[in-house]
């Protein structure tokens, strides 16, 4: 049975898709457990939705690429709010855009540490609780980089491709279980993605000129939307892009003088 205060865990909470996530599903009463390795900014976020919306909260520090780490914040969310419903994948990343022959060890270990590992972390550390709940439902945050793909953007991709299987899979082995997956791929949404990628704010700021790119807050309606939905009704994918943006690989954009 659906609870009335679904429990939502949401990785990579501090800022951008996860943090509009944890403001709009408090709005809807949720309960929630916000986990970021920018610990006080969970914590702040935390206790400011708390207050605001009457919901139980619970933010620690989480970094997904350590198995410790994720399994610690798991034990302790599900003991403080006693139990998790709902887990929000989010945690991700994008680094450089070199191409293959020249892209950097340690941006291509921490794409796949985030992007794909701590996924998995993720899985295995919630869906003992997520059972024992009786009722649950898994969303991936992936990219329109699952879809196809670009040059500079070989190992992203890989690891959004790779997410994509994951989900996939889950979804597969979940058959039969009252638990509903759905993977959400953004395409161009301004957040910190773009400057954590580009590691400069004039670069990150040009990826959007003449657009009208997708909020946090879109992507964060999407899964409210299909967490609203029917318990019968499972929404596998969804491809979300700006009226802009044509291609899934940025090839068809409208940028406006």
């Amino acid at each position: 049975m659906r609870p009335e205060n679904p429990i939502v865990l949401i990785t990579g909470a501090s800022s951008g898709f996860g943090e509009a996530t944890a403001r709009m599903l408090a709005a809807q009463g949720c309960h929630l457990a916000l986990g970021a390795r920018r610990v006080e900014k969970v914590r702040a976020l935390a206790a400011e939705l708390a207050s605001k919306h009457g919901v139980r909260t619970f933010a620690g520090a989480l970094d997904t690429r350590a198995t410790a780490s994720v399994e610690r914040f798991v034990a302790e969310a599900a003991a403080a709010l006693g139990g998790l419903h709902v887990v929000v994948a989010n945690a991700g990343l994008a680094r450089g855009t070199d191409r293959m022959d020249s892209v950097l060890e340690e941006d291509w270990q921490a794409m796949l540490h985030t992007n794909v590992e701590g996924v998995i972390r993720t899985i295995k550390a919630t869906l003992p609780h997520v059972r024992r709940s009786g009722w649950g439902h898994y969303f991936t945050i992936g990219s329109t980089a699952g879809h196809w793909v670009y040059e500079g953007g070989g190992a992203y991709c890989a690891s959004k491709h790779a997410l994509k299987a994951l989900t996939r899979t889950l979804r597969l082995e979940l058959c039969g279980e009252p638990i509903r997956i759905t993977e959400v791929d953004p395409g161009m949404a301004v957040t910190e993605f773009s400057l954590v990628r580009l590691q400069d704010a004039a670069k990150a700021d040009s990826v959007y000129t003449g657009v009208e790119p997708l909020v946090a807050e879109d992507i964060a309606e999407c899964i409210r939307w299909a967490l609203a939905l029917p318990d019968h009704v499972n929404i596998d994918q969804m491809i979300v892009k700006c009226r802009d943006q044509a291609s899934h690989n940025g090839t068809r954009i409208h940028r406006r003088a």
